[in-house]
């Protein structure tokens, strides 16, 4: 099975922290944007590794060729876990937490 790819973006907010400016002065978001797309990063996880996306960043995957299933870990009020099918998404969008590529190498569970 092929490694699933995983596209680590900074935030906007960290981004334009690192670049000196507050979000109170006035400063070039496309700047901002630009810099945000040159600090990304790709990230290689194999199937039944768990990974981290860490704070002030999210990770981008992409579903174009594999449908890849994304599994929200399940809240304490809640009596299943919600199971996303992404077939109908172009990609699935990692908030900052732990998740584990399972061995089916096809689902991403948050843990």
């Amino acid at each position: 099975m092929k490694p699933l790819e995983i596209l680590i973006q900074p935030s906007f907010n960290s981004t334009r922290d690192s670049m000196g400016f507050s979000e109170d002065e006035d400063y070039n978001s496309y700047a901002v944007m630009f810099q945000q797309g040159y600090d990304m990063d790709v990230i290689e996880v194999e199937p039944g590794e768990k990974f981290k996306i860490k704070k002030n960043t999210n990770g981008q995957i992409d579903c174009t060729e594999t449908p890849y299933k994304f599994i929200k870990k399940k809240e304490e009020w809640e009596d299943e876990e919600d199971i996303w099918d992404e077939e109908d998404q172009d990609s699935i969008t990692l908030a900052p937490g732990k998740y584990k590529f399972l061995e089916d190498g096809i689902a991403i569970e948050e843990i």
